[in-house]
């Protein structure tokens, strides 16, 4: 499986564009609170499940960031005139360096102004219809605990997350009239099990998963871990992961009557932890073969 994931970070700096002329508001010398956007796309890895660690991520992104905050970008020679255009390829120039498999960088000068540089996709090709997204923090929400499985032996301390939820869908033109509340209902009912609820993968990659009278035992190398059935969502995946975790939404979503009867042709999950660190994942919406 592929997947894409996506880590937020902010930076406050003053710049002025000086080539706009003097009656420009932005010839002024002005600051904003900057959002940067890091985007990465690769292969899931098959124990871990990310396609690369957050935290590594996140340690790489604030290194880069860093030398941003705080400053006139205009002093800044490489940036060129700093322009959302041109921060956005000089972060990405930078964070390519370190970050195999860097997509894109999103640049938010104001909550209603965004760029993102993304080099690998000068010529996008067009796609046919509509889409539709519906979910934010309120509509689609969920609250679990959960930890990874580390190969070859080890494991995160159980710990939680809340995780946001977006679906996007793509349709035939025409076609989207009443589907806002359809992606919410779906949503919702494909994550309620999970909702409130211990995560934990059904085929773990390291060790195995019993269950007993009221109980699920988690059997490690070093250790047994016994969880309450009553708390926990056994998900049929290897290790709990943010990308997983869209990829199961995303499946349940796109297997739903309702889904396959407003005519969905591709469908997209964004989840995201802790408010700053997403995962999408993307299917194709098959509708049953005919007998």
């Amino acid at each position: 499986m592929r997947s894409e994931i996506t880590k937020t970070f902010t930076f406050e700096a003053a710049h002025h564009l000086p080539s706009v002329g003097p009656d420009h508001k932005c010839h002024r010398l002005h600051g904003h609170l900057f959002q940067v956007e890091i985007t990465v796309i690769g292969d899931i890895d098959p124990e871990m499940g990310w396609v690369m660690d957050f935290g590594d991520l996140d340690r790489i992104g604030r290194q880069v960031v860093a030398d941003l905050d705080h400053r006139v970008l205009n002093d800044i020679p490489e940036m060129g005139v700093p322009t959302s255009e041109n921060i956005a390829r000089y972060l990405f120039d930078r964070m390519a360096i370190g970050v195999p498999g860097l997509a894109a960088v999103t640049i938010h000068e104001s909550p209603t102004s965004r760029c993102t540089y993304r080099p690998g996709e000068t010529n996008p090709k067009p796609t046919a219809g509509l889409t539709v997204s519906v979910g934010n923090a309120r509509d689609i929400l969920l609250s679990c605990a959960h930890f990874l499985l580390v190969p070859p032996d080890g494991r995160e301390p159980i710990h939680g997350h809340d995780y946001t939820l977006t679906l996007t869908a793509g349709i035939p033109v025409n076609m989207s009239q009443g589907l806002e509340g359809v992606l919410m209902e779906c949503g919702n009912e494909a994550t309620r099990d999970m909702d409130h609820r211990l995560l934990v993968p059904g085929r773990p990659v390291i060790g195995s998963l019993e269950q007993g009278d009221g109980f699920f035992e988690l059997a490690l190398p070093g250790e047994r871990l016994r969880l309450p059935a009553s708390d926990c969502a056994v998900l049929d995946i290897g290790n709990t992961s943010t990308e997983v975790l869209a990829e199961v939404v995303a499946q349940r979503v796109a297997k739903m009557p309702a889904i396959l009867s407003a005519g969905v042709e591709r469908l997209a999950v964004s989840m995201t932890e802790a408010g700053a660190a997403t995962a999408v994942s993307r299917v194709e919406v098959k509708p049953p073969a005919r007998s």
